[in-house]
């Protein structure tokens, strides 16, 4: 049992209607992905709800904020692309198991948060709450500009080159990879603004836009696991 506060991370479709069977195969398989790549920084790692809702549970907001960066390019890669709502709210969750003994999220916090969103009746791509104006603002703020490069993306003309660089490959790897001309994937790769993308991405992944070294320790609230 522990006294510190979670950070829960809430994904749904924005349009329910296209969370097909092979959108949600997508999906599972792009968490799977994921789950693997950030085992040791959840408390709970992603997992699916009611068909389509994703749910993870984070020691910090900045482990919150990377898992959403790691899934969304999964997406990208996977050809599904940025077709999720986002909500990130900080508070105590409890992890309680299910009934087949599997750890999930519960309890009174998650009635509150799930309330807290049927009455914002949120258009908007992200949501943000973590109890501090200035991290929700700034969050906000950078994960708006990090959403508006990626919509600028055709994935359906561009989605092998765009997951060549976002695996960290460069224009020269990506040319040999596609047998294309360096002058061309160079000039896709400006195109595609990924100077601009990787600048925002190293932001929020590097944690710069949020104050989570702050002591907030104090407060009597607790998260109970398994």
């Amino acid at each position: 049992m522990s006294s510190n506060y979670s950070y829960i991370i809430f994904g749904r479709f924005i349009k329910p209607e296209k969370s097909t069977g092979k959108a949600g195969s997508t999906l599972l398989n792009s968490i799977l992905t994921v789950n693997k790549r950030i085992k040791k920084r959840p408390l709970l790692p992603f997992q699916i709800n009611y068909g389509s809702e994703i749910s993870g549970l984070f020691r910090t907001p900045s482990d919150a904020v990377a898992a959403l960066v790691y899934l969304e390019e999964e997406l990208i890669q996977s050809g599904l692309g940025p077709v999720m709502h986002w909500s990130i709210c900080r508070g105590t969750f409890s992890i309680m198991k299910d009934e087949k003994n599997n750890p999930v999220i519960g309890g009174k916090e998650l009635q509150l948060f799930r309330q807290l969103l049927e009455k914002e009746k949120i258009k908007k791509r992200f949501f943000i709450r973590l109890d501090d104006r200035e991290d929700d603002f700034f969050l906000l703020q950078g994960l708006s500009v990090w959403n508006h490069l990626m919509q600028g993306w055709n994935l359906k003309r561009d989605r092998e080159i765009l997951a060549l660089y976002l695996q960290g490959n460069d224009y020269k790897y990506a040319a040999d990879a596609l047998n294309i001309a360096r002058p061309q994937t160079w000039r896709k790769f400006r195109s595609l603004q990924m100077a601009a993308y990787f600048n925002v991405r190293e932001i929020l992944l590097s944690g710069r836009l949020l104050s989570e070294n702050l002591d907030r320790s104090a407060a009597s609230l607790q998260i109970t696991k398994p």
